[in-house]
């Protein structure tokens, strides 16, 4: 225990500028933990994780790090066993010099230092982490394929050999110990993987689990053909899914809770041939926090400066654009928060939330009692809105009710499903909204795809070959090489050459030209033609451009921006 000194409260109180009364209830409440008091600061909303951890790390001269944003290296944390790792509250993180750095609630006891120093075989450096990050990261990290494949040879599977087990029998074996840890264990492998969705696939002799890592499905496990009932059936109860039904498709959604905090999870079935496939979204990450912030966005400034001149805006529609998985959502609540203050009212319309924010009032669609997006739509606008987030516009009803809103004093913010942002300005058109209606309310429309960003550690500069230069650059031969680069793989990246994604954009802003032009009906060549002499640039220009920092490939830019003139 971290003893709770009158000075590490005094720093709090000035930095949180805690008033007396809470302030006292929390200190009888840590019973002189200086971690727990931290720890009630955080929970009540008075500081951030970052600025209490910093607070208690100086108290013990030593560094905090956040555990939710550091990266591990596996063969480090393997070093140190399970047990160890438990009965000292610690987790090692990556090596550094000649000392690896480890993860400690107590980073001054020097008898654990040393115990951990002989697992290691090598000096530890001890930074300060809290306890249920530390115990997050232990779960996670310590999950294996093997581990999986261990829990499944303790699960009896002679009930589902024959494939008749009652609905009884079901029941039952769904909360069964065994089987709640084999769902929860591919649930953290996933999670150490930074997996952005599960696919549970049944085939003819095997179940296949597959994650999507980085945008690309990845095979991770091969279970018994045996286990796609119950597992399926364990997945579907958490998810408040009907688990005598097995013909139909469902739709629920899960909480997964880890020490350090709870992931919501989409969960999809579908009947299949060998039975039920299942896929899950993981809402969010335990080690990848959303960053709801436009200037951590990785969006050029030639394109964060106009969407940031047209969010202050009063009132129109701003469309964020791109295939499903691009980021929208994070990009959408970014954009709110750059706006949102005390003087104004912002209200979500979402199918699900996906991030629970406490200054927006956030309202999820069920449209089995009715509450589909154009019937919350009109309740919302009778509520004296500033700012309206509609989480897509799927039907002309909805696009008419978003559009008359914009006209009448309200800034919405929604997403299309649209290959470009020059598509978006004919797609109400095309839904039935009137050109009336639509021309005036659309002030600008973003669109944005995700592509694999390079990895920072095995990176290397290449030579162009001269046709790429030639397909997609003015480069003349004889010209200077402009630099690129490659990922050559390493232990850090899983041999792929890429950690992670990085936004590319295009953004439209509709001036007084284009909105002429969408009223004169001219077509698609013509508003892009009229954009692009007003200085607007495709989605490969910026693609390119971080390809030429080092930030991804060109390949991968070309991938990602593909349309069908590229096929034709």
């Amino acid at each position: 225990m971290i003893e709770l000194t009158s000075s590490l409260i005094e720093r709090f109180k000035e930095k949180a500028q805690l008033p007396p009364v809470p302030l006292q209830a929390i200190i009888k409440s840590a019973q002189n933990d200086a971690v727990e008091f931290a720890q009630l600061i955080i929970q009540e909303g008075y500081l951030d994780r970052d600025s209490a951890g910093e607070l208690v790390a100086a108290e013990l001269n030593r560094t905090y790090v956040n555990l939710s944003k550091s990266l591990f290296q596996q063969n480090i944390v393997s070093k140190l066993p399970l047990d160890a790792a438990q009965s000292h509250s610690a987790i090692p993180l990556y090596h550094f010099g000649d000392a690896i750095t480890v993860g400690m609630v107590s980073p001054n006891d020097q008898k654990a230092v040393k115990e951990l120093e002989g697992f290691l075989m090598t000096t530890v450096s001890p930074v300060f982490c809290f306890l249920d990050e530390i115990e997050s990261a232990i779960k996670v990290n310590y999950q294996t394929s093997q581990t999986v494949d261990d829990l499944i040879l303790d699960f009896d599977l002679k009930p589902f050999l024959s494939g008749q087990v009652s609905e009884t029998q079901l029941a039952e074996l769904v909360e069964s110990k065994p089987l709640v840890k084999i769902a929860d264990s591919i649930i953290l492998l996933a999670l150490k993987e930074r997996a952005s969705d599960i696919h549970i696939e049944p085939k003819k002799n095997e179940v296949v689990v597959r994650f999507r890592i980085d945008g690309s499905l990845v095979d991770k496990l091969f279970l018994p053909e045996e286990m796609a009932l119950p597992l399926a059936s364990r997945y579907k109860i958490s998810a408040e899914m009907d688990i005598t039904e097995r013909r139909k498709p469902q739709d629920g959604r899960l909480n997964f809770e880890l020490p350090m905090k709870t992931l919501d999870l989409r969960i999809s079935s579908l009947p299949t041939l060998y039975g039920e496939k299942i896929v899950m979204r993981i809402l969010g990450s335990l080690y990848t926090n959303a960053i709801l912030n436009l200037d951590k966005l990785d969006i050029s400034p030639e394109i964060l400066r106009p969407l940031k001149s047209t969010l202050k805006q009063p009132q129109g529609i701003l469309f964020v654009t791109g295939p499903t998985g691009s980021g929208k959502s994070t990009t959408l609540y970014a954009a709110l928060n750059f706006i949102s203050s005390p003087t104004i009212n912002i209200v979500t319309i979402e199918d699900p939330v996906e991030y629970d924010i406490p200054t927006f009032n956030q309202v999820m669609v069920n449209d089995k009692i009715g509450r589909s997006f154009q019937a919350i739509l009109r309740s919302v606008l009778r509520q004296d809105p500033d700012v309206v987030l509609v989480g897509e516009i799927r039907d002309t009803e909805t696009a008419r009710i978003a559009t008359q809103a914009a006209l009448t004093g309200h800034l919405v913010l929604t997403t299309l499903h649209t290959s470009d942002a020059i598509q978006a300005t004919t797609r109400l058109l095309e839904m039935g909204v009137e050109r009336f209606m639509v021309a005036p309310s659309i002030i600008g429309v973003l669109n944005q795809r995700l592509v694999k960003r390079l990895c920072e550690y095995c990176k290397v500069d290449i030579q162009p070959e001269e046709e790429t230069l030639r397909q997609y650059f003015f480069w003349e031969k004889g010209a200077p090489l402009p630099r690129l680069y490659k990922g050559e793989g390493c232990e850090r990246c899983g041999g792929t050459g890429y950690t992670g994604r990085i936004g590319i954009h295009e953004f439209l802003r509709i001036t007084p030209q284009i909105r002429e032009a969408i009223m004169a009906e001219k077509n698609y060549d013509d508003i892009l033609r009229l954009s692009i002499q007003q200085g607007f640039h495709t989605i490969r220009y910026d693609g390119f451009k971080k390809a030429l920092r080092g930030l991804t490939t060109i390949d991968e830019v070309v991938r990602a921006s593909a349309s069908e003139t590229d096929f034709a």
